[in-house]
């Protein structure tokens, strides 16, 4: 597979719309994102068709090579797309965009948005073109004038031009803290990304060479245990990886929450993150759904829950001025603040539960609006990031409610330890 990277200056410059230009134009692609983001991978998979994978030295610690065979299996083309600025991370330089394409060994593209700047712009990128980055995309140029007071700068200086995307409103893709509308807007992805892809000279990949990883999970489970996914507008973050995980140790069925949708007979229950406070009235309305939760829990059936899926198995979710009842299945309740909270986090283990033996800690990250007070116990203690006031892990029978996301690809050997 030859791959691709993507990258830019800072944040907000254009790289997923890039990114869903090269997707366009080599047709067996695949997108794989660093970084814990949800989002990304969503938007890019409308327009590539396939599920998009993230590779995270803090989520996945020493397993990210494997990750990168997973997410190479059946596809020529990798493109792997940066988190914010090339040398940013907000943690250390090990998890920056450049420490993952110099450990793999990618070539890659800089997206510079030029649309506030001229010539001074060729300046303050050149810190950013390195021996391995093929060239610069220019991108939202403002006329052609503008477009040849700042490329001409970049070719004095011997610095190869590989794109030039003109400012077009019909062009951007939005900032999204939300892509569960994606799904009806798919044509709209896969339009501008062939549209952009007219203003990219793809003859670089020429100075791409093919990269080999081996597949992780080369069979499909022939036995007898089921896990129930929850997979709708509500419920949709999950790192492709754990889904690759559970399809290689379980029957995977999916079910909606949303649509009022019953399990059937899971030995094991994933409810995901989302953003359930978008749709309160309907998980309100889900009351098959949350009478099957609350009795599978009482009956010690298995569930593991995170961020979003934690607080639809609370008794009460506050959006605005109004309650809404969700599940019970855990007491308390969850409400919205204006203030996200983003951070990788660090847990230890301190408390029995289903998947985790006491004692050990484990990585993952929490990005939510929400907040959360429960009566209910706490099997684990927030060494690193803000969880639940310092802790998480919420625990019930064998229900375990987390505000941490974790990366099955990693942890799932812990589940797997339960005894079935």
């Amino acid at each position: 597979m030859k791959l691709i990277g993507v990258s830019a200056m800072f944040t907000g410059s254009g790289k997923t719309s890039v990114t869903c230009a090269l997707l366009s134009h080599f047709v067996n692609s695949v997108q794989i994102k660093i970084g814990p983001d949800y989002i990304d991978p969503i938007v890019e998979s409308a327009v590539s068709g396939k599920h998009g994978y993230n590779i995270d030295r803090w989520l996945q610690g020493n397993l990210v090579s494997r990750v990168m065979g997973q997410a190479s299996t059946g596809s020529e083309v990798g493109i792997v797309e940066g988190v914010m600025g090339l040398y940013d991370s907000g943690i250390g330089k090990q998890f920056s965009t450049i420490s993952y394409f110099n450990k793999l060994g990618i070539k890659y593209a800089l997206v510079v948005d030029m649309q506030k700047s001229a010539e001074s712009i060729y300046y303050a990128a050149k810190g950013f073109i390195g021996k391995n980055c093929v060239g610069v995309i220019l991108n939202r140029y403002m006329g052609e004038k503008h477009l040849k007071m700042v490329e001409d700068v970049f070719q004095e200086h011997g610095v190869p031009i590989i794109g030039r995307i003109p400012f077009d409103a019909e062009m951007h893709i939005e900032e999204r803290h939300l892509g569960l509308s994606i799904d009806r807007e798919k044509e709209k992805l896969k339009d501008i990304g062939s549209k952009i892809a007219q203003y990219i000279d793809f003859s670089f990949m020429e100075k791409v060479e093919d990269v080999k990883f081996d597949p992780v999970y080369a069979e499909t489970y022939e036995g007898d245990r089921k896990v129930a996914v929850a997979m709708d507008d509500a419920f949709r973050f999950y790192y492709e990886t754990s889904l690759d995980f559970l399809r290689s140790n379980f029957k995977v069925e999916f079910f909606s929450p949303m649509k009022n949708e019953v399990p059937h007979d899971p030995d094991f229950i994933y409810l995901g993150g989302g953003y359930p406070e978008l749709f309160p009235e309907k998980l309100e309305d889900s009351e098959k759904t949350k009478e099957f939760l609350k009795d599978y829990a009482k009956n010690k059936g298995v569930i593991f829950a995170e961020c979003g899926g934690t607080m639809y198995l609370l008794e009460r979710m506050k959006v605005g001025e109004k309650y809404y009842n969700m599940s019970g299945v855990l007491k308390g309740g969850s409400w919205m603040e204006k203030r996200p909270v983003l951070n990788y986090t660090l847990l230890e283990i301190q408390g029995r539960n289903p998947f985790f033996k006491v004692g050990r800690n484990i990585q993952g990250h929490e990005f939510h609006y929400g907040r959360i007070k429960t009566q209910e116990r706490f099997s684990m203690k927030t060494l690193r990031g803000t969880g639940i006031d310092g802790f998480d892990g919420i625990i019930k029978n064998n229900t375990l409610g987390m505000y941490t996301h974790i990366d099955l690809f990693r942890y799932g050997k812990a589940i797997m330890s339960h005894k079935w």
